[in-house]
Formats: structure tokens, C-alpha cells, sequence
């Protein structure tokens, strides 16, 4: 017999879950740890309020920062049984569709969206004698002080004072910004990071306008809120303008934004900053093995600071108290293989024994696609890319999709002109024979749910606006994903193999500062959480030509180390495991 609506939203939950979607303050901040359920907690929460009419569907917006979290966040309401018309999109999605609305209202002619300003900001470097090479750090600093709030004429005095390891003179950099904030108003231009600080303008100074935007919205739900930047929470706070009607989801302990502009202070502040704000504690780990755990834990230290929230009773300024234990609790029943840490002589070495240890892994009933190797930049998996090659197991690298349909049809709308129907052009994108399926219909249905007016020009820019709208060639590949650190964060697989642990890695060579050194260990503490049930860890003495600078492994492997001997099972223990792996691999070599 089907559950009654309110049993069904409440199955299968903790009581600590229970307690986080059926709490009835609007004004909710759930600090929920790695594998606490955090995204069942708010899609129920969701629709529980809906459920007990203390939320209009037609007035939710639900935020997040990827166009793939937003569509997981849709699937998830819609199984639940909530209206299709929920709204849920990230920041920059949502902001858009503000100003668009505004234009639309005051019939202004919208400016053009870029989706990459390297070219005009290069432009503004060069008029400064900066070289094209060093434009890329460039960007990154100026994107840190618009999400910031950071004007031109400030940036010097704030970079100095967080600590900015700054490519070249801040004042340099700040020159930069001028010029290029010219240029794009002489070209009548915008860039993603105008989107958020224009629609947080335009409701600050257009009060008619705001009053019907707040009305539009009046339910906020914002999921990984450790990642919001000053410039997101002014909008949110312009949209909420002071009603009591926020849920803030996120995990402290997996800030690890700060450097492009986040502030991961935030999340625990918010009791401050929103006085009256009840908060909620999810701290226990249904997705890892108790060892990973264990591991993720020693890594993560005293890292968090402030910002982990850990020891009980622990207070905020102004003495206002947090609930709740000592950390994330592993609670699955089933432990899994010990996690493993081994050091090679190169890289070389390194990816041969990854391919091993994937080759165990991939066994009846776990594809390839369950299994995932994980590096801190994009460069340390390259020697694993050509080992999987040379070994002709399938892989995939998150995010790449220039090869994939995606990006074939992408190429060919470019070439179509702007005004042209969308509809129109994709037929004539499948007459030239592209591949239209899979991901490139699940967009083109989102951007039309959105949409009245469906123009190339406007899906184009619907793209540039949803960061992560290309999430990769096609989930449904069976192939092994190679990832970045932050790539991976909000992923998960059963096997996870996490590479090139090194210092000068993890942590990255630039992170000096105390508060950029704890960043890079709860970067890692989220890359070795990605793991459900095996965990592989390792670093290389040398680069893949062995002629490299000799390598020291991670700082952060001594704590690493002493967990995973910590948690190693008797030998006795340990055998039925190991005579399994031994097993699978004999059966694989075997095949024909």
C-alpha cells in the first residue's frame, strides 16, 4: 500500500535528518558534513513545506552553483511529487533571468553576455605592457575582488590585507580592472560575474520593480553555501529583504573557494548575520567506509578552524551556540577494503600501479564507471591518461566534452547567426549530420523551460550563464573518470584512487598562508570523502622522465599514514578481502 504524502517524505530519514525538514523556523542553517544526505535533507525539506502549505511552489527558488546540481535538484523535487514549476538554477542562471526581466520591463536593449572575457581582458593587459602569459592569473584576481565586492580603486588595500599572493603589483592588477570595465562598457558587454552583482544592484535602486521580485520570490533555499561570495549573499539578502524565509545548506568543512572569492565564514556566521536563524547539525557519514572516514578526518585536522564548527557547545561570536558532536560519525555497517598509501619512484610508476589497482577493482556488478582517479591539478593525471590508454581501459575526464556531441553541436550553432530560431538550427545542425541526443536534448528542454523566445543567440547565452552546463560526454559511459579536486567535489564512486600527493601539490606551491594551507587540506579531505568503499592514495619521488626535482610526499600524508595503520584489520582480518581481489584479478586475466 502507498504511503500516505507526510510518511513518505519522512522515509528512511535519521532523526537528525527528520529534525532538519521538519523543523518549523524559515529560518533554517543545516551544517551537514560529507555523506550526511544534505541534498535529500533539502529536496524534502522542500517539499515538506510544500506539503504543509508553509511554501507556494510558484514562489520557491532553489540556488546552487552548477547547472547539473540544479538538474539533480529538479529530478529529486519531481520524484517527490513536487509541481514542475519549482524553480531551481544557480546563481548566475537565476540572476540573468532577473535582468532579462528588468530589460524586458524598461524595454533597454540588453547588453551582450560573454561567456570567457580573456580576450578583452588580455586587450586591457596589453594597452598596460602585461603579457598575454600572465592574463590568466590576472583573471583569477580580478574575478576574487568582483565576487568580493572589490572595486578598482580598493583592490590593492584588500589584496593585501587577505593575504593575495599577487602575480604582479596590485596596483598593476587593479589598472586592469579599470580598463577592462571600460572596454566592456564601450562594447556594451556583461561577463558572468556582472550577472550577480548587476541583478543585486538593480533590486537595491529599482524599488518597484524589487517589490514584484520579491513577491516573485519569497521561498529561499540555498544549497553548498559554504561557496557563496559576498557578492551572491548581497543578492540573497536583497531577495529576502529581511523576511524570515531562508534555508542555507553546507558543510564547513568543504569550503574551498576562498581564493576565488568565497567566504566560507558565512555558513557559521549566519546565526550572526541573520539573527533569529535555527541551526541544525548533520554529522553523520552514510556514503564512506568508517576507515575512509577515519582517514578523511586525521588529513582534515585542525584545518577548518572556525569554520568546522567541531567541538560541542561550540559558540559563535556573540555567544550564540552550535549543537551537536565532535565531527562526521561513519555509520555504515558494512567496512569495506582498508584504504592503501604507497610512494613511487616516478609518475611512470605511479600510473602503472593505478592501473593495477583499477584493474582489481573492476570486477561483476562494479563497471568502469565506478571507479574514478583523482589529482589536484589537471597536469598530475596525464601520466595515468596514458597508461589507461596504452592498457585500452575506457576513461573519461570530467568536464571534457569539446569531443562529445555537446560540443559538436556548440560549434555549430556558433556558426549560426544570432537571431536565428533555435529550433531552426538544430535541425539544420542534424541535417550536417551532428548528433542531437542525450545531454544536448536535456539542455535545450532546460533552456526552453525558461525561455519563450528560443533564439540561438539566447541558448548561446543561457550557456555562458550555467556554469557546468557541459558536465562531461554522457554519464552513461562506462568509463573510468579522471578528475581535479575541486572537479569532483559533490561526486561520488565506490573506488577512488587520489594521485600525486606530493609537496608542492597537496598543498598546492602557491598556498603559503595558514588560511590558504588549511584550504588545501580540506580540498583534500573532499577528494578522499568521493570514496564509498576503496581508497587508493599515492605520490611520485619524480615526474614521468625521472629527470624532475626530487619530490618530498604531502605534509598531509603523516596524519594520512597513522590513520590507515590505525584502521588496518588483522592479517587474519584482512585475508578474505585480499584472496577476493587476487580472485577478480585471475578471472580478468584469464578472459578472452
Amino acid at each position: 500500500m502507498e504511503l500516505p504524502p507526510r510518511d513518505r517524505l519522512l522515509a528512511g530519514l535519521t532523526p537528525e535528518q527528520r529534525a532538519a525538514v521538519t523543523d518549523e523556523s524559515g529560518l533554517l542553517c543545516v551544517l551537514a558534513g560529507a555523506g550526511s544526505g544534505k541534498t535529500t535533507v533539502l529536496t524534502r525539506r522542500v517539499a515538506w513545506r510544500l506539503h504543509m502549505a508553509s511554501a507556494d511552489a510558484d514562489h520557491v527558488l532553489v540556488l546552487t552553483f552548477t547547472r547539473k546540481a540544479a538538474s539533480e535538484l529538479r529530478a529529486r523535487l519531481a520524484h517527490l511529487g513536487a509541481p514542475g514549476g519549482i524553480r531551481a538554477g544557480t546563481f548566475h542562471s537565476a540572476a540573468y533571468g532577473l535582468l532579462r526581466r528588468y530589460w524586458a520591463d524598461r524595454d533597454i536593449r540588453p547588453p551582450s553576455l560573454l561567456g570567457d572575457p580573456t580576450r578583452l581582458l588580455r586587450e586591457a593587459g596589453a594597452e598596460l605592457g602585461i603579457p598575454a602569459e600572465a592574463i590568466a592569473t590576472v583573471a583569477i584576481e580580478v574575478a576574487w575582488a568582483r565576487a568580493r565586492l572589490v572595486d578598482a580603486a580598493r583592490y590593492p588595500a584588500a589584496a593585501a590585507s587577505a593575504g593575495r599572493q599577487t602575480p604582479m603589483p596590485a596596483d598593476q592588477i587593479a589598472a586592469v580592472m579599470t580598463r577592462f570595465g571600460d572596454a566592456k562598457r564601450r562594447k556594451r558587454v556583461i561577463d558572468l560575474d556582472d550577472l550577480v552583482s548587476l541583478a543585486g544592484d538593480v533590486l537595491e535602486r529599482e524599488a518597484a520593480f524589487a517589490a514584484a521580485e520579491r513577491w516573485r520570490v519569497r521561498h529561499l533555499f540555498v544549497d553548498e553555501f559554504q561557496d557563496v561570495n559576498p557578492a551572491q549573499f548581497r543578492l540573497l539578502e536583497q531577495w529576502r529583504h529581511g523576511r524570515g524565509d531562508l534555508c542555507a545548506v553546507g558543510d564547513p568543512r568543504q569550503a574551498i573557494y576562498a581564493w576565488n572569492g568565497s567566504d566560507p565564514d558565512l555558513l557559521v556566521r549566519l546565526p550572526v548575520l541573520i539573527p533569529g536563524m535555527t541551526v541544525v547539525r548533520l554529522d553523520q557519514n552514510h556514503r564512506s567506509a568508517p576507515a575512509i572516514v577515519s582517514a578523511a578526518l586525521a588529513v582534515l585536522g585542525a584545518a577548518a578552524g572556525p569554520h568546522a564548527v567541531d567541538e560541542p557547545g561550540f559558540r559563535l561570536e556573540e555567544g550564540l551556540p552550535v549543537e551537536g558532536g565532535t565531527g562526521p560519525v561513519a555509520v555504515r555497517e558494512v567496512a569495506g577494503a582498508p584504504p592503501s598509501l604507497t610512494g613511487f619512484d616516478d609518475e611512470e610508476a605511479e600510473a602503472a600501479a593505478v592501473v593495477r589497482w583499477l584493474r582489481g577493482a573492476h570486477r561483476p556488478g562494479r563497471p568502469w564507471r565506478h571507479l574514478a582517479v583523482l589529482a589536484r591539478t589537471h597536469a598530475r593525471l596525464e601520466a595515468v591518461a596514458d597508461a589507461l590508454r596504452r592498457s585500452g581501459i575506457p576513461f573519461r575526464r570530467a568536464g571534457d566534452a569539446a569531443a562529445g556531441p555537446v560540443g559538436e553541436v556548440l560549434r555549430e550553432l556558433r556558426r549560426a547567426p544570432r537571431n536565428l530560431p533555435l529550433h531552426a538550427a538544430l535541425v539544420d545542425a542534424s541535417a550536417a549530420g551532428v548528433e542531437l541526443q542525450g545531454d544536448v536534448l536535456r539542455l535545450v528542454d532546460e533552456y526552453a523551460a525558461e525561455e519563450e523566445h528560443r533564439t540561438v543567440g539566447g541558448f548561446l547565452a543561457w550557456m555562458s550563464a550555467n556554469p557546468g552546463a557541459i558536465d562531461g560526454n554522457g554519464a552513461s559511459e562506462d568509463a573510468v573518470e579522471l578528475a581535479t579536486f575541486h572537479r569532483a567535489k559533490g561526486l561520488e564512486w565506490p573506488c577512488v584512487a587520489v594521485i600525486g600527493l606530493e609537496d608542492g601539490t597537496a598543498p598546492i606551491a602557491y598556498a603559503v598562508s595558514d588560511a590558504a594551507k588549511a584550504e588545501e587540506r580540506r580540498l583534500l579531505y573532499v577528494a578522499l570523502t568521493r570514496a564509498e568503499d576503496e581508497l587508493f592514495c599515492s605520490w611520485a619521488a619524480a615526474d614521468a622522465t625521472g629527470r624532475s626535482r626530487r619530490r618530498r610526499p604531502s605534509p598531509f600524508l603523516h596524519p594520512l599514514r597513522n590513520a590507515i595503520a590505525a584502521g588496518a584489520p588483522a592479517p587474519a582480518a584482512a585475508a578474505p578481502a585480499r584472496i577476493a581481489q587476487l580472485r577478480a584479478q585471475l578471472e580478468l586475466s584469464a578472459a578472452p
